[in-house]
C-alpha cells in the first residue's frame, strides 16, 4: 500500500537521472537550533506558573543552593503536606541554579529551551545513526516536526516539567550509548548507558518504558545475537527496579492521597471500564497528535468520561490501534522504519493509557512527550511517500527538496504557530487558567484550581489594602468556579469549604454591617457542613466551622468542632488555643482553658502560644506578677515577639532596669525582623 520493495532494502540505489541536491549535515544542525530558538524564546520572559513551586524558589530546600543537594537525594520530590514520588535530578538542577540565579525565572526557562535544543540534537544524531539507510531529510523532517509540536510547549514552557525533558534526555543518550555498543562491542559503552538510564530514570520514572525500547531499537539496528539483547534488557530491569525499590529503604514513607475527580479509575477497578477509559485515553492522544486543540493546563474527570470497553468511541480506538500493531508486526521482520516508529509509539503510550495503573488527570500532554516521536517519523515518511520521494535513496533533487518542504509546511507552519502563540499561556498561573478555563467546562479540579488561586490573589490584595469595593467584585467568579466543580462531582468537599472560605474571610470581612457579616458567616457555616458531610474527618471544615461557630457567638457548637479538630488532627494547637480562649473569654472556665492550654504545652514544647494566653488570663484579672511570669516565659520560647517585647518594657521600667534594658533589646531586635 505505503510500501515497496525498496523501502525495504536499507542500501537500495536508483539510477541519477537528474541533477542532484545534497544537503550538508552541519547545514541540518543549524537549521534545528535556529528553529528551536525561533519558537521557544518567547518562553523565557515567563514567570513561574503551575506547580513550579515544586522545585523553584518557593521550595526551602532548593534555596538551598549547592548545600542542599545531598538533602535532595534523601528526600521525596515532593515535601509539603503531600510527599510523593522521587526525582532527585530534577530538583538538583534547580539547586545549581538557585545557588548562582537565585531563583531567576528567566534564567530557568532558559535552561529548559538549552535543554529542548540538545535533546533535538541528540534525536537526530540517534534517528541517524540507527536508520542510516534511509535518506537524511527524512530524519531531519522528523525532528522539525518533533519540535514544532504544540504538545510539548507543556513540558518546555513549564518549569516544573523539565522532568519529562531531563528523563527523556537521558533515555536517548542511553540509546546512541548502546548503538555504539552495537558497533564496537566495547563494554564501556554499556556501563555509560546504563549510568544515563538510571539518572533519566530518577528524572521521572516514565524512563521505565524505554527498558522495552532499547531492545527494539537493538533489533532494528543490526544484527546481535538474541541472547546479549536479552542480557542487556534484563539488566536494564533490574536497574529500572533497584532505581525505584531501593530509595524506599531510606526515603520517608510517601503521603499521596489520591482523589475520584483526578481519576475515577484508582476508584473503579471494573476491568471492564478500565479498558474503556484506557481505549478513550488512547484515542485522545492521537487526537491531540493530529490536532492540538485546544491544549490545557489540567483535564481530570470529567474532560475524559469513564466508559465500557463497549462503548462506540473505545471500540473504535481498539481497532484503530489493533490495526497499528498488526500492521507494525507485518513490517518488523523487514525492519521497516514504519514498524519502528508505531511500536516505538504504542510502548511508550502505553504506560499512560490507564490501563497498567491509573495517571494523574487520566491524561496530560506532558504524558505523549516522548511517544510524540513515533507520530513524527510516521508523518515525515508519509510526507516523503506523498511527493513520491523514495526514503531509503540516496540523493534528493534541488526540485524535489523545495517540492517537500513546501507541502511539508502545511502541517510544520500551524503547528509553529500554534506553539508560539501558547507559550505566553504559561507566564504565570493565573495567564495559563484564565486562558484556559473555558475549555474546561467538565473538569472539576480545573474549576476549583482557578477559582483557588483567585481566592488567594484576593487575601494577598486585601493585605496590601485594596479597595474592598474592588474585591466584591471578583467575588462572584470565584464563587462560579468553585459552584461549576461541584456540579461536575458532587463529592468536591474542597469546594464546599473553600465556598464557605469566601463568605467567611472574605464577604464577612469586608462588610461594615453587622447583620450582614453575621448573614454571611451563617452562610459559611452551611457550606462547612456539606464539606464535613461529604468526608466527616475533613479537619480543615472542622476548624472553620468552629471559628464561624464562634464568630456567631455559638460557643458550645464551637467547642465541639474544635474537639472535632483536634481529634481528627492532634496536632492543631490552633484549634487548642481558640477553644482555651473561648473557656476563659466567653464561658468563664478559667479552669478548663488552663488545662487546655497545658495539653499544648505538652503536644508542641516550643511554642509561645500557651504562655500569652495564660498570661493575658491573669492580665484580665489584674493579677500582673503572674501574667508577666507567662509573658517572660513566652519571650524564651520566642525572642521575636515585638508587642510582648515592647509590654515588658513598659512593664519593667521603672521596677527592674535589668529586665527592661533585656526586653528593650528583645524588641529593637523584633522590630527589625518585622521591618525586614
Amino acid at each position: 500500500m505505503l510500501i515497496n520493495k525498496s523501502d525495504s532494502v536499507i542500501h537500495s540505489t536508483q539510477a541519477i537521472t537528474e541533477k542532484r541536491f545534497k544537503i550538508r549535515p552541519d547545514w541540518m544542525i543549524v537549521c534545528i537550533i535556529v528553529f528551536c530558538c525561533a519558537l521557544y524564546l518567547n518562553s523565557v520572559p515567563n514567570h513561574f506558573s503551575m506547580d513550579d513551586e515544586l522545585v523553584t524558589n518557593k521550595n526551602k530546600r532548593i534555596e538551598g543552593g549547592i548545600k542542599a543537594i545531598p538533602g535532595i537525594w534523601m528526600t521525596r520530590y515532593s515535601e509539603g503536606k503531600l510527599k510523593f514520588e522521587y526525582r532527585p535530578v530534577v530538583k538538583t538542577t534547580f539547586a545549581l541554579e538557585y545557588e548562582f540565579f537565585k531563583g531567576n525565572p528567566h534564567v530557568s526557562h532558559l535552561i529548559n529551551l538549552l535543554l529542548y535544543i540538545l535533546t533535538a540534537l541528540l534525536l537526530f544524531k540517534v534517528l541517524k545513526k540507527m536508520f542510516p539507510g534511509y535518506h537524511p531529510i527524512l530524519h531531519f523532517l522528523t525532528v522539525l516536526l518533533f519540535i514544532a509540536h504544540p504538545v510539548h510547549t507543556e513540558v518546555v514552557a513549564s518549569l516544573k516539567n523539565r522532568d519529562e525533558m531531563l528523563s527523556f534526555l537521558g533515555c536517548l543518550l542511553s540509546l546512541f550509548l548502546l548503538l555504539k555498543y552495537a558497533d564496537t562491542l566495547k563494554v564501556r559503552y554499556v556501563f555509560l548507558a546504563f549510568i544515563s538510564y538510571i539518572l533519566a530514570y530518577l528524572s521521572k520514572s516514565s524512563a521505565i518504558v524505554f527498558f522495552a525500547i532499547f531492545p527494539l531499537s537493538l533489533y532494528f539496528y543490526k544484527k546481535i545475537p538474541a541472547k546479549k539483547i536479552v542480557f542487556i534488557t534484563f539488566l536494564i530491569l533490574v536497574l529500572a527496579l533497584a532505581a525505584r525499590y531501593l530509595p524506599r529503604t531510606y526515603l520517608p514513607k510517601p503521603e499521596r492521597e489520591v482523589f475520584f475527580f483526578e481519576n475515577p479509575l484508582f476508584f473503579i477497578k471494573s476491568l471492564n471500564f478500565v479498558l474503556g477509559t484506557g481505549m478513550i485515553s488512547l484515542l485522545f492522544y492521537l487526537k491531540i497528535l493530529f490536532i492540538p486543540h485546544p491544549l490545557v493546563f489540567y483535564y481530570g474527570y470529567n474532560v475524559i468520561p469513564v466508559v465500557s470497553i463497549y462503548n462506540p468511541w473505545a471500540l473504535l480506538s481498539v481497532a484503530i490501534h489493533l490495526a497499528l500493531f498488526i500492521y507494525a508486526l507485518y513490517l518488523l521482520k523487514r525492519k521497516h522504519i514504519l514498524s519502528f516508529a508505531i511500536l516505538y509509539y504504542l510502548i511508550s503510550i502505553s504506560l499512560f493509557s490507564n490501563i497498567p495503573a491509573p495517571a494523574m488527570g487520566i491524561v496530560a500532554e506532558r504524558f505523549v512527550f516522548a511517544a510524540s516521536l513515533g507520530f513524527c517519523m510516521v508523518v515525515a515518511y508519509l510526507f516523503m511517500k506523498v511527493i513520491k520521494i523514495n526514503p531509503v535513496q540516496k540523493t534528493i533533487t534541488k526540485g524535489a527538496f523545495l517540492k517537500l518542504f513546501i507541502v511539508f509546511s502545511i502541517i510544520l507552519i500551524p503547528f509553529s504557530v500554534k506553539t508560539i502563540t501558547r507559550n505566553p499561556d504559561w507566564n504565570t498561573q493565573m495567564t495559563l487558567y484564565r486562558n484556559d478555563i473555558r475549555y474546561l467546562k467538565n473538569s472539576a479540579k480545573a474549576n476549583t484550581i482557578i477559582a483557588w488561586q483567585m481566592l488567594s490573589d484576593i487575601n494577598l490584595n486585601l493585605d496590601q489594602g485594596t479597595r474592598p469595593q474592588d474585591m466584591k467584585a471578583k467575588v462572584d467568579s470565584i464563587l462560579y468556579f468553585f459552584d461549576r466543580s461541584v456540579k461536575i462531582f458532587p463529592g468536591y468537599y474542597s469546594s464546599y469549604n473553600n465556598r464557605g472560605l469566601v463568605y467567611f474571610s472574605i464577604l464577612a470581612g469586608l462588610e461594615t454591617d453587622s447583620v450582614k457579616r453575621m448573614n454571611y458567616y451563617d452562610t459559611s457555616i452551611t457550606y462547612f457542613a456539606k464539606a464535613l458531610k461529604v468526608k466527616p474527618n475533613y479537619s480543615d471544615a472542622a476548624f472553620n466551622m468552629a471559628f464561624a461557630c464562634e464568630k456567631t457567638k455559638r460557643y458550645s457548637d464551637a467547642i465541639k468542632f474544635y474537639k472535632k479538630t483536634i481529634l481528627i488532627q492532634p496536632g492543631n494547637t490552633d484549634a487548642m488555643s481558640n477553644m482555651a480562649n473561648i473557656y476563659n473569654d466567653n464561658l468563664r472556665n478559667f479552669d478548663s482553658a488552663l488545662i487546655v492550654n497545658k495539653l499544648i504545652m505538652k503536644t508542641d514544647p516550643k511554642s509561645d502560644i500557651p504562655y500569652v494566653n495564660i498570661g493575658s488570663y491573669y492580665m484580665i484579672n489584674n493579677d500582673m506578677p503572674a501574667a508577666t511570669q507567662y509573658f517572660e516565659t513566652a519571650m524564651d520560647k520566642c525572642p521575636g515577639n515585638y508587642r510582648l517585647a515592647l509590654f515588658l518594657v513598659n512593664y519593667f521600667t521603672n521596677k527592674d532596669n535589668v529586665k527592661a534594658e533585656k526586653y528593650r533589646k528583645l524588641a529593637a531586635k523584633g522590630q527589625n525582623g518585622d521591618q525586614k
